[in-house]
């Protein structure tokens, strides 16, 4: 008999441990968002969301004196960074090549704050020679804010338009479609 009280009182002791975790665990779901506690019902981790990128199709040339011809033919805004696909050409008579980037390049903000160009692995200063075409995404690190109408592009700051080792340009790209239909050359 008392093997058997034994048994019971352990059985006794096992359910209220087993009925304090569970007040434990109600607790804890009661704090999680629904993904969290749908996920921690499956057993499987949660996971972040995906983040959100608006893509902009524009279509925009700048051209410096010197020969370089800059076209931007589409904006990503992420949650991170802001990237352009851009074509970039150059032909000129005055040198063999330029670099986009020896200065500082960036996409400038209405309020003036300025995303600086994340340097391009293998031509950080984005060398180009005469008669080619280097086609690819530019990378800037931060965000544009949701609701910004445009954005200024500028490379080679401080420099000027003829220079035959960086020449500057500036360039106004419009991200919206009211901007688009004002004019984008800038």
């Amino acid at each position: 008999m008392t093997v058997a009280l034994r048994l019971i009182a352990a059985a006794g002791v096992s359910a209220l441990a087993l009925a304090a975790c569970s007040k434990t665990d109600d607790k804890a779901a009661a704090s999680m968002s629904p993904d969290e506690q749908a996920a921690a019902a499956a057993n499987t981790p949660v996971t972040a969301q995906p983040r959100q990128t608006r893509n902009v199709p524009v279509d925009v040339q700048g051209v410096t004196e010197v020969g370089a011809t800059v076209r931007v033919k589409n904006v990503d805004l992420a949650e991170d960074a802001t990237i352009l696909d851009v074509s970039i050409s150059f032909a000129s008579d005055m040198t063999n090549n330029v670099e986009m980037a020896t200065n500082a390049t960036y996409i400038e903000l209405p309020n003036g704050q300025k995303l600086r160009l994340k340097p391009p692995e293998g031509n950080p200063n984005m060398n180009i020679v005469k008669g080619d075409t280097m086609n690819g995404r530019l990378v800037f690190m931060g965000a544009v804010p949701a609701g910004t109408p445009q954005i200024s592009l500028v490379f080679n700051e401080g420099s000027t338009s003829d220079s035959i080792i960086g020449p500057f340009l500036r360039m106004t790209i419009p991200l919206t479609a009211q901007a688009a239909s004002a004019g984008a050359a800038g």
